[in-house]
This record gives C-alpha cells, sequence and structure tokens, in this order.
C-alpha cells in the first residue's frame, strides 16, 4: 500500500453542489480506483473560482472517509496573492503526511502546483486535454497574447518536473510525446522507458443511475414531447451556431422537439459561448420549447438525463477537439441516453466506428436536425443504440479499466531515468536545451541548481489580483 499525496480541482462529486466540471470527475477517476487497490490518499482540491480560504467551504453529500482511507484537504484556487502560501501549506503537508508519490488530476492548475514544489517525491502529471489547442481555442474570445506565453510556461514546468504523464486520447498521446521531445526529455536516459499513458474519460462503472421523481414530464414539457438535452459548460469548443441551428431546424419541422439546457456559462474561464446561444435562442420563434436551467444539483442532473431522449455535443472543428475528449458523453451512455455527436473527438470516432451514436460533420446543422428527425421517428432503435453503447461504456470506460497504467506505477513509484540522473548530479543541466527551457520555465531562479524548483522568491502580484480569468488571476494581471 502506498499513500499517495493526489491533487486535484473541486467541485467534486461527492460535494452537495449545483456545478460539477470535468477536471472535478477527472480528479475522482483517480481517486476512487487507487482507494480500491489498498492505497491511501491525501486529497488536496483548489476550489475553482474560489480566491481565498476563508470562502472555502465545502457540503459533502458523502464525507470522504466512506470511500475508504481518502484524507481531503479544499484549498482556495491559486492566485497571485496566495500561491507562496499554498506552495508553503502543500510542502508542510508533504512534511507532515510523508506521502510515497504526487498525482495531479484534472488541470493545469494542480499540475503547475505540483510543479513549483519543493520535493524530491516522483511526479504523475495529468494533462487533462491539450493546453496548447485550449489556448488556442480560447484565443478568438479572449485576444490577448499574453496567454500563450503564460501557458507555454506553465506546461514547460509540468513537462520538466513530471516523471510519468497521463493523457485523455491516443491523438493527445503523440502530441504530448512530441512536446517532452522539444523539452529535451527524450534522451539517453528516458530511451525505452514509457512515460506517458492514455487515461481516457469515463464513468464511475459502481454506480447506475436510477429514475426518480420527474421533473420535467408534466411541468415543463408534456409527457411525449422529444426532448433534447445539452448539459455542461459552454466551453470554447463548443459550435454554438451549428448547434442552434440543428436543433431550430428540429423544432421548425416537430413541434414536439423541445431542448433542456442545463449549466450554461463557465464563470472565471468562458461566459461567451453560452452568452451567444441564449442571444439567438431570445431572438427565435421557438424561445418558448427552450428551457435553460441554469446550474442544477447532481441528483437532478441525473433525473432530467433520464428524462430526455437525446444528447447534443456539438464541437467546432478545431485541434482541441482532435486531440481532447468530453467527459457529458461517457455520463449519457451510462445514464442509457442516445448521444448526436459531431465526428471530432477520439470518443466521438470510436462510437462511430461502433454504431453506438448518431454521428455528423462537424459544422452542418442541415444533418444534426435530420439525425434529431430521424431519433423522433424511431424512438426503439434509439433505445437499443443507447443500450449497446451502455454496455460498451461498463465494459470499457469505467474508471477502474481505465485507470489501469496509473495504479500499476503507483505500486512501484520511480522517477523518470533523466530525473533521477538530474538528482545524482545535484542538479547540473544536461545541456543547451536543457538549460533554454529550465530558464523559461522556472525564470524566478538566476541559476539552475536542482530539479526541485522552488516557488518564486517574491510575491507575483503586478496589478490586479481579482481578474476574470483564472489565469490573469494566478499571474496578478
Amino acid at each position: 500500500m502506498k499513500h499517495v499525496l493526489l491533487i486535484g480541482v473541486g467541485p467534486l462529486p461527492f460535494y452537495e453542489s449545483d456545478h460539477l466540471y470535468g477536471f472535478g470527475i477527472r480528479a475522482w477517476q483517480f481517486a476512487l480506483p487507487l482507494l480500491r487497490a489498498g492505497n491511501r490518499i491525501t486529497l488536496i482540491t483548489c476550489e475553482f473560482g474560489v480566491t481565498r480560504e476563508s470562502s472555502v467551504q465545502i457540503r459533502y453529500q458523502t464525507y470522504p472517509s466512506v470511500f475508504g482511507p481518502l484524507e481531503h484537504i479544499p484549498l482556495p484556487e491559486p492566485n497571485a496573492r496566495n500561491m507562496n502560501v499554498l506552495l508553503t501549506r502543500i510542502e508542510e503537508i508533504i512534511r507532515t503526511h510523508n506521502p510515497d508519490v504526487i498525482v495531479t488530476a484534472g488541470s493545469s492548475i494542480s499540475s503547475n502546483l505540483a510543479a513549483l514544489l519543493d520535493t524530491d517525491l516522483p511526479i504523475w502529471m495529468d494533462m487533462f486535454g491539450d493546453l496548447f489547442a485550449e489556448v488556442q481555442a480560447k484565443s478568438p474570445f479572449s485576444r490577448n497574447d499574453e496567454e500563450i506565453d503564460f501557458f507555454h510556461r506553465n506546461l514547460a514546468r509540468v513537462l520538466l518536473r513530471g516523471d510519468r504523464f497521463s493523457v485523455v486520447s491516443e491523438m493527445q498521446r503523440g502530441a504530448a510525446i512530441g512536446q517532452l521531445g522539444l523539452m529535451g526529455r527524450l534522451n539517453r536516459y528516458t530511451l525505452g522507458e514509457e512515460m506517458v499513458w492514455t487515461i481516457p474519460c469515463a464513468m464511475n462503472g459502481a454506480i447506475s443511475p436510477v429514475k426518480r421523481r420527474s421533473i420535467l414530464r408534466g411541468d415543463k414539457v408534456g409527457s411525449s414531447d422529444f426532448l433534447l438535452l445539452c448539459s455542461g459548460g459552454f466551453n470554447t469548443w463548443a459550435d454554438v451556431d451549428t448547434l442552434f441551428s440543428g436543433i431550430e431546424g428540429a423544432m421548425e419541422k416537430s413541434n414536439r422537439v423541445h431542448c433542456i439546457v442545463t449549466g450554461g456559462q463557465i464563470k472565471g474561464h468562458h461566459e461567451d459561448g453560452f452568452n451567444r446561444f441564449r442571444t439567438l435562442i431570445e431572438k427565435s420563434p421557438y424561445e418558448r420549447r427552450f428551457h435553460l436551467l441554469g446550474w442544477v444539483s447532481n441528483q437532478d442532473v441525473t433525473q432530467i438525463t433520464l428524462e430526455c431522449n437525446l444528447g447534443l455535443n456539438i464541437d467546432l472543428p478545431i485541434y482541441e477537439s482532435v486531440l481532447g475528449s468530453r467527459n457529458r458523453m461517457l455520463y449519457w451512455m451510462q445514464c442509457g441516453l442516445p448521444i448526436l455527436t459531431t465526428v471530432t473527438t477520439e470518443i466521438s470516432r470510436i462510437l462511430e466506428a461502433h454504431h453506438l451514436a448518431l454521428c455528423a460533420p462537424p459544422g452542418n446543422a442541415k444533418i444534426i436536425t435530420s439525425h434529431i428527425l430521424d431519433a423522433l421517428a424511431h424512438p426503439h432503435a434509439m433505445k437499443k443504440m443507447a443500450l449497446d453503447a451502455k454496455r460498451f461504456a461498463y465494459y470499457n470506460l469505467t474508471f477502474e479499466e481505465t485507470s489501469q497504467p496509473l495504479v500499476r506505477w503507483v505500486k512501484n513509484p520511480v522517477k523518470a531515468s533523466d530525473n533521477g540522473e538530474r538528482l545524482i548530479r545535484n542538479g547540473q543541466l544536461f545541456n543547451q536545451t536543457d538549460s533554454f527551457w529550465h530558464a523559461w520555465a522556472f525564470p524566478e531562479s538566476e541559476t539552475i541548481i536542482d530539479p526541485t524548483i522552488p516557488r518564486p522568491p517574491k510575491t507575483l502580484i503586478r496589478t490586479r489580483p481579482q481578474g476574470k480569468s483564472w489565469w490573469r488571476r494566478l499571474w496578478g494581471l
């Protein structure tokens, strides 16, 4: 049994909360299999959007200790004011709790924290989506070139400090290996060493959603209405215009078609997508058949999903989609909800190959409309397709099945061979490439004397400590 320090980002699935993001599910995807394998976990979460420790207030739906030897320590999200304090706090936890290994999950927020810790422990870095592609997806909305500098330095730290890495798709695995090569990590010490593992988005196979009291039927919609579901955050990769046009086209053909929307804006990250969707709805003659429920509790999300007829996932044809994944589709599969998706992500290509979803090319609203109407006309075929998808997910895409590379590594966690060599050399850099990237990733240190670069020696505050976006809060812009 090993003692794992798991660093993630909240909220988590066992909170009493009306918000749940992919990064919280990812932390839980790692925690449960590690616990079931007999490990002890100290789980630190940076609570998304919470900037002061006095504001961290967690209400548990289920207490952490119920799941096993799990201690939960919630902390605020890193920002310019509290970064040094958080690093000191986590290093004190390392000294008092004496973990064997550090694992990050779900966000560059947690991975960047781990990269700045003063520790020699082996570190598993989770690269939950390609950071460069995500920054590119956001660039039309932020229009701020400083983001590229910030996130490039962030990822450089992670790539230099990590001993093993996880990604969400085979496509991202190729990208991550290339990024490691650029950083000089594909060297004579790591030759033949498997550093990057694919751990796709998954679902908790230990539970099965059950229908309870109706939330929608007989209240907001009729018993025979056909309910389309759009759930979760409207992120930068959502093709809002195509989504809306496809839905409106189906509403024009059938008055049974309604659209249920849970989630919406991702405050502190991306709000423009949902605002655009809402504006389009307000101009539509079918506005009354769009039901914007906002962020609702996890229990209500389950019930709403079980009451709907078809889940819609419509992505832009961008690199984030090619390299990334979609948690919401895993949950729809678990609930037995038929899926209509654009074919962009790896999970969408898997569903298409196994005939487990209705699939459309990106940007084609007419095909989306046609698929919606076909689903409306063939309910039995849709139920069969959804049941097949559910079986596929419970067999292949559970937390337990997908997280085996991490579970195996934690049994005998070791540093990457080049990082181990660096310790032997007392931090001596290997070559000019190594020196260049360390100077870029850790500019606060004038000379690199070891691979465990401590926090910056002075405050990072530059201007406003509470910017709109989390990365601005962290950078002090």
